[in-house]
C-alpha cells in the first residue's frame, strides 16, 4: 500500500484540488494522511468535509514546519511505500500507477522519481527533461552520485513525484527538521547513499509555481544542514568507498554554490573559508575561477549578476 503524506499550511484555496487528485488515482491501494501544520486560514473547515472518508486521516499540529509535518505523517502511516503531495500541487491520475510499476520492477531501490510538468508564473510550461535525452524511459542508478556528478539534471524529480520505501525511511530517519530550503533534496541524497534510485521520464504531476506557499526568493541555503550531516555518510562503513568518492565530488559542487551565496549575502570571510575547501577538480576549474573573481567584487554587484543570470544556478 502507498501512504500519501500531504502537509498543509494555510492552503485552503488549493486543498480540494490536491485531495481530488489523490481520490482520482487509477491505483486504488493507498491511504492519505493530511497534516494540518497550524493553519490559520480556512484549512480546518475544508478538511471537515473529509473527516469521515475511510481512506483519509487528518492530523493537526502546531506550526512546526513542513519537515516535521511530513515526518509525523509518515510515522502515523502504514504503507510499504511513502509518496508526497503538497496541498498546492496536483498529481495526474497515473502517478501511483507509475510508482506501483517501478516498485514492482525494482523492489531493491529506496527512492523512485518521475517527472513533474512545471507551470511557470509567466505562463510557460516545462514538459521535458534533458536528462532523458538519448536514454530509455526508465533508468536504474545503483550509484546516483556518480550520475549527479556528471549531469545535474538527474535531479529531475521533485518532492511531489518522489516515492520512498518504508525501509529507506527507517534507515535514514526522514526529513531534517529546521532545514529551511532543500529538505527534500537532503533526504533524497541520504537515501541515495544507501539504496539504488529509479527514475522515469513519465510525467505524473503538475507543479504550479505561482501557487506555492513556500518561499521561492532563494534557490539555495548556504547553511544547508546537509553540509554537516554528510560527514556521517563518509564515516559509515555500510556505504562503499566508490560511492563516498562520488559524494565528495558532488559536495565540492555544492560547496561552490555555498561560496557564491555567501558572497551574495556579504559574508565574505565565510565565502573565502569555503572557497579554500574547493579542490582541483578539472570539472570545476572554470566555476572556481569565476568564484575567485566574485570574491573580489562588491557583494551588491554579485547580487545583481545573480538576479540577472544565475538565479537557480549559482
Amino acid at each position: 500500500m502507498f501512504s500519501v503524506i500531504m502537509p498543509v499550511y494555510n492552503g485552503a484555496k488549493f486543498l480540494d484540488n490536491a485531495i481530488a487528485s489523490v481520490l482520482n488515482q487509477r491505483e486504488k491501494d493507498w491511504e492519505l494522511i493530511i497534516v494540518n501544520d497550524g493553519s490559520v486560514d480556512n484549512t480546518g473547515k475544508v478538511l471537515e468535509k473529509y473527516k469521515d472518508h475511510p481512506k483519509i486521516r487528518i492530523m493537526t499540529q502546531s506550526n512546526l514546519g513542513v519537515s516535521a509535518a511530513r515526518n509525523n505523517g509518515i510515522t502515523a502511516s502504514t504503507g510499504s511505500y511513502i509518496a508526497f503531495l503538497d496541498a498546492d500541487d496536483v498529481w495526474h491520475e497515473n502517478h501511483l500507477e507509475v510508482m506501483r510499476d517501478l516498485t514492482e520492477r525494482y523492489p531493491d531501490a529506496g527512492l523512485y522519481g518521475s517527472f513533474t510538468r512545471t507551470m511557470l508564473v509567466n505562463g510557460r510550461t516545462i514538459s521535458e527533461c534533458s536528462f532523458f535525452k538519448d536514454r530509455s524511459e526508465t533508468v536504474y542508478l545503483d550509484n546516483f552520485f556518480e550520475e549527479y556528478y556528471k549531469n545535474k539534471s538527474v535531479k529531475m524529480f521533485t518532492v511531489i513525484t518522489t516515492c520512498i520505501s518504508r525501509t529507506a525511511f527507517d534507515k535514514t530517519g526522514g526529513f531534517t527538521v529546521g532545514c529551511r530550503i532543500g529538505e527534500d533534496l537532503e533526504l533524497s541524497l541520504r537515501i541515495a547513499a544507501y539504496f539504488p534510485v529509479v527514475l522515469t521520464s513519465r510525467i505524473t504531476a503538475t507543479y504550479i509555481k505561482g501557487n506555492s506557499t513556500a518561499t521561492k526568493a532563494n534557490s539555495f541555503d548556504p547553511d544547508w544542514s546537509f553540509f554537516d550531516s554528510v560527514s556521517e555518510l563518509y564515516e559509515d562503513k555500510d556505504i562503499p568507498e566508490s560511492k563516498k568518492e562520488n559524494i565528495k565530488k558532488v559536495m565540492e559542487w555544492f560547496t561552490m554554490r555555498r561560496c557564491r551565496h555567501y558572497i551574495i549575502e556579504g559574508r565574505k570571510k565565510e565565502a573565502a573559508k569555503y572557497f579554500r575547501e574547493i579542490g582541483s577538480d578539472p570539472k570545476l576549474k572554470k566555476d572556481k575561477l569565476i568564484t575567485f573573481l566574485l570574491l573580489h567584487m562588491p557583494s551588491s554587484a554579485v547580487k545583481k549578476i545573480f538576479e540577472i543570470r544565475w538565479r537557480g544556478k549559482a
